[in-house]
């Protein structure tokens, strides 16, 4: 597909003579993106690794030949992201011992010898150079930061340079004026190492991805209201001028392979929007528009949710298989609001398949690492880009979604075409919108890009998880317990086959060796095949269940009549409790009275505040209390 067609379908743009310097650098970039993965061979195989040297190995053996998915066997994120690409072949590494070098200099190898370095050679701009290619982008990461796998991958993959600096905090903080100034000088110094022009939207580098732990929101002596999110302080001179677009990447050693690997190899065509603001006003142009009729179009698919809370939990059951989300709110870190009821991140959606996510709501990566807020809970889920704000940012600071559209299907990275351009929008200084990710990802229509996929090719490196699978089904006729049960369902479910897991389930009930192994291997896969009385059974028998099992009860069954009341009356979850029991309230009160529902405001308002108290002592006293 051609990108300047699109351009002037979609987008309705100046001709490319008027653009902007800015705008050309945005079509310029996707362009380069989408001609390099064109030329770039998926090889259709997913490949397990135990450890970072392991992982690094495999890295190594990339080339312009192809390049496949290498994970972590790291439950969820392994087997959702199975699901989705679909492999030919999953293998395990074997083993590789570490190396007495440093990390940075294993990291600056693997990445070398992926672009066809000498044996030996740890230069990037000598490898790039024999192609007679150029860099995409830089990318940043800590020698001790776990995140360092997603900075070896996406150096990998694109040809981008791998720059090492320290540490600049983490958390829920704020980095001040002088720390993000250092910061900045640091960056500045990393890319003038490189060698490359990077001073100016067009040259060599304008994207720069950080994978590392950084607070969210820093304080920037050229932003018109501090503090502001991190990621647009990144690729900024002291000015606030844009030289660069910025992805942040952070987390463990897993969660970050796991977020590269989806940026680099999934297809996104499945669009998920789910609209809560009213049909008037400044709110209107933040609504779906005309997108739902524009999809078809280019290729894709799309689903639009109601956007009352009743909607949201009704689209959930069984969980989520959207490429890209688009979701608009109001709230804080902590809640957000659908039409006419206010929720807590406890009802966000599970996702069954890995997606990126635009989250028009404030607040919401205020403190993205923590898990209880929205963009915290979201970024567990699975989402591996995100776009959302980390500070009070007023609704025209994001782009709206019908614009955000059009400049994705016109070749824009995912995160760029979040980015308001110079002149465009006075929230196009350094403000308050964060961009997390991969800088360089694509989100195009159907047949873009059309990469060529290629057989993989045996080795003995490897050894093949279906004869696990083969060996473990074997196991469990011959043997069958509650252990073995629950291997079989580990892998199984690794896999993505779930209904061979839900069968494994079913003949483990048989042979009456049912425990709290099996049960908690086959509680996802019970869950996304919405098979509500096996859930509960399975789900009664566990042990101690998880944050990520206590959402799936609530998801699959608490709408259903059908569900016992006593199972969720003792899984209400925590800190935020008076979504739960508001749900479930008046079948509570139709089976135990007011008395029942009181106790369950009494318990809850134990470890209750903010506005999960005010909500839970409201309560209390309409039920008398």
């Amino acid at each position: 597909m051609i990108l300047l067609p699109i351009i002037l379908t979609l987008t309705c743009v100046q001709s490319p003579e008027q653009m902007s310097d800015e705008l050309k650098a945005s079509f310029l970039i996707g362009a380069r993106v989408a001609s390099h993965q064109r030329a770039t061979p998926i090889v259709n195989q997913v490949v397990f690794v135990p450890n970072e040297a392991t992982y690094l190995n495999e890295i190594s053996k990339w080339s312009t030949e192809g390049q496949w998915p290498v994970l972590f066997d790291s439950e969820p994120r392994a087997s959702q992201f199975i699901r989705k690409f679909k492999p030919k072949r999953i293998l395990r590494a074997k083993a590789v011992e570490g190396s007495t070098e440093s990390v940075a200099v294993q990291c600056r190898k693997a990445v070398a010898s992926a672009l066809g370095a000498s044996d030996g050679d740890s230069s990037l701009r000598n490898a790039l150079s024999k192609q007679g290619k150029q860099p995409l982008g830089a990318v940043i990461t800590n020698e001790q930061d776990s995140a360092r796998t997603a900075a070896v991958a996406l150096a990998a993959a694109y040809g981008q340079p791998i720059k090492f600096i320290g540490k600049f905090g983490s958390g829920n903080t704020v980095l001040n004026a002088q720390e993000t100034n250092s910061l900045i000088k640091r960056i500045d110094s990393a890319l003038t190492e490189t060698g490359y022009a990077y001073g100016e939207l067009g040259d060599d580098i304008d994207a720069i991805t950080m994978c590392m732990s950084l607070p969210s929101r820093c304080e920037f002596t050229s932003a018109r209201e501090n503090p502001i999110a991190i990621s647009d302080v990144i690729g900024r001179h002291k000015d606030g001028t844009r030289f660069a677009w910025a992805g942040w990447i952070f987390g463990s050693k897993s969660d970050a392979a796991y977020m590269a690997m989806c940026s680099l190899f999934l297809d996104r065509t499945q669009y998920w929007f789910c609209n809560t603001y009213q049909n008037s006003g400044s709110w209107q142009m933040y609504g779906l528009g005309n997108i739902e009729s524009m999809l078809p179009k280019v290729g894709l698919q799309g689903e639009v949710i109601d956007g009352t809370l009743r909607g949201l939990q009704e689209a959930d059951i069984g969980g989520v298989t959207a490429d890209v989300m688009f979701m608009n709110s109001k709230g804080n870190a902590d809640f957000f609001d659908m039409k006419h009821l206010r929720s807590s991140p406890a009802w966000i959606p599970i996702l069954d398949t890995p997606s990126a996510l635009m989250m028009i709501h404030s607040w919401s990566l205020k403190n993205p690492a923590e898990r209880l807020t929205v963009g915290g809970t979201w970024l567990s889920r699975g989402i591996y880009a995100y776009v959302g704000s980390s500070h009070e940012p007023m609704l025209n600071a994001f782009v709206p979604p019908t614009e955000m559209m059009r400049r994705l299907m016109s070749g824009f990275p995912f995160l760029v075409a979040a980015r308001w351009h110079d002149g465009q929008n006075i929230f196009a200084k350094p403000w308050r919108v964060n961009t997390i990710g991969d800088p360089l990802m694509l989100c195009p229509p159907k047949d873009f890009i059309l990469r060529k996929t290629v057989e993989p090719s045996p080795s003995d490196a490897y050894s093949d998880v279906m004869l696990e699978v083969k060996q473990v089904m074997e196991r469990v006729k011959t043997e069958p317990s509650d252990v073995h049960f629950a291997q079989a369902m580990q892998l199984t479910t690794l896999i993505g086959a779930d209904e061979i897991t839900y069968g494994l389930w079913n003949a483990a009930l048989e042979q009456n060796v049912v425990g709290a192994l099996s049960a908690k291997r086959a509680l996802p896969a019970l869950f996304r095949l919405e098979h509500v009385e096996a859930f509960i059974w399975a789900y009664r028998i566990i042990l101690n269940p998880n944050r990520l099992e206590k959402d799936m009860l609530w998801h699959l069954c608490s709408l259903k009549t059908a569900t016992p009341i006593d199972i969720l009356m003792k899984n209400v979850r925590t800190p935020f409790a008076c979504d739960d029991i508001t749900l479930i309230a008046p079948r509570v009160l139709n089976s135990h009275g007011s008395q029942g529902v009181l106790q369950l405001i009494t318990e809850a308002l134990k470890k209750a505040n903010g506005r999960n108290k005010r909500e839970l002592e409201r309560m209390r006293k309409n039920y008398g209390g």
